[in-house]
């Protein structure tokens, strides 16, 4: 009898065994369950977050295609309006001789000012930037900028060095942006009449008539232009000869050797070809006195300015005037600090090195007009 009541409790020690061993397998297989349910969850989150920015991205182009095309549409329903009034003819009862057709007169094409166009009422101090701040540096100029915003979205497709230039001046988003265009060329036009009506008007080093002119390391006028720039400013000045434009300078500047890879535009290139030219040009010792001096007999300036308000790296400039306020300059990278005046004070400590231009044909040299210069 002994022996019934071990076996019995043997039998029941082994059932406890074994019911304990199913609620431990029952419970490691819960875990694992909550375990997939957890990862398939974070799976499923990223996976929406995926969707969601590309969802963002493909409305933001469906509303651009959609103002394109409304805009298509707009000007396809006014052609045909027109169409329609010009196909409209008062009833005739008998006929009438047919008036002689008017000879048609061709129309010059508009003339684009880029001073006007692209210039802002202000641009910030140059900053030397690594790669990663110029794309933070455009997202920033985009949230107000279409084109910035299109170039960004594409940036791997332009230099470096132009996307860091835009950084620093977002004046230059059209020069910038039609760079990939095949029409992206020098387009050897001349001046325009608003450039011709004025005394001494600003040449922009990335206007696209020379702007996309191959010049320096693999790069071009619009970004390392600024010296053959100031001398086509200078010399238009005092000459004013409409053939000497940024491009043209550069080419001889290349031809020639002007251009110092690594280092940027000799300084000799400012002298040699104003004096080919007739100029009489000089190094004088940049002061206050000394340059409103040079500016009163009629002559103009190019400075070499170090990294401050102009440049971050090097950068030339053209002084061609002053009044109570300040200097008077014409900066052939930026519009809006070409529109400020400067002081001595601002300006000074910044200049490297001065050339003084007179000389030449050109209306300023006239003594007549040297007291409209102060």
């Amino acid at each position: 009898m002994s022996n019934s009541r071990g076996y019995r409790g043997e039998n029941r020690r082994g059932n406890m065994q074994q019911r304990s061993g199913e609620r431990y397998s029952a419970r490691k297989r819960f875990e694992m369950y909550l375990l997939f349910m957890c990862i398939l969850l974070v799976v499923n989150m990223f996976f929406l977050m995926k969707v969601q920015i590309q969802l963002k991205g493909m409305n933001k182009s469906l509303n651009q295609v959609m103002a394109v095309l409304a805009t298509a549409r707009q000007d396809a329903e006014d052609g045909m309006i027109v169409a329609s009034q010009e196909e409209v003819t008062s009833p005739q009862y008998q006929s009438a001789p047919k008036k002689p057709a008017e000879p048609v007169v061709s129309k010059e094409p508009e003339e684009v000012d880029y001073v006007e166009l692209c210039g802002l009422p202000q641009v910030d101090k140059p900053v030397d930037r690594k790669p990663a701040q110029v794309l933070s540096r455009l997202e920033e100029l985009a949230e107000d900028n279409e084109v910035i915003e299109n170039i960004r979205q594409n940036y791997t497709r332009y230099p470096e060095e132009m996307l860091g230039a835009l950084a620093n001046n977002p004046e230059m988003a059209d020069f910038v942006s039609n760079y990939l265009s095949s029409d992206a060329k020098a387009s050897g036009a001349g001046l325009t009449r608003a450039e011709k009506s004025q005394e001494f008007p600003l040449f922009l080093q990335w206007d696209p008539r020379w702007g996309y002119a191959e010049y320096g390391d693999g790069s071009n006028v619009g970004l390392s232009g600024c010296g053959p720039t100031c001398l086509s400013m200078v010399l238009y000045y005092l000459l004013g000869d409409e053939s000497l434009t940024p491009d043209v300078i550069a080419d001889y500047s290349m031809e020639n050797g002007y251009y110092m890879s690594g280092t940027g535009t000799a300084w000799k290139l400012l002298e040699d070809v104003a004096d080919m030219h007739g100029l009489t040009v000089w190094q004088p010792k940049s002061s206050e006195w000394t340059l409103k001096n040079e500016l009163d007999r009629g002559s103009v300036i190019i400075c070499s300015m170090k990294p401050g308000d102009f440049t971050a790296g090097g950068h030339f400039i053209v002084i061609y005037g002053y009044d109570s306020e300040g200097f008077l300059i014409n900066d052939p990278n930026c519009v809006a600090r070409s529109r400020q005046k400067w002081t001595y004070d601002e300006i000074g400590r910044q200049i490297k090195n001065t050339w003084v231009y007179s000389g030449g044909t050109g209306k300023i040299y006239k003594d007549s007009e040297k007291d409209s210069r102060k």
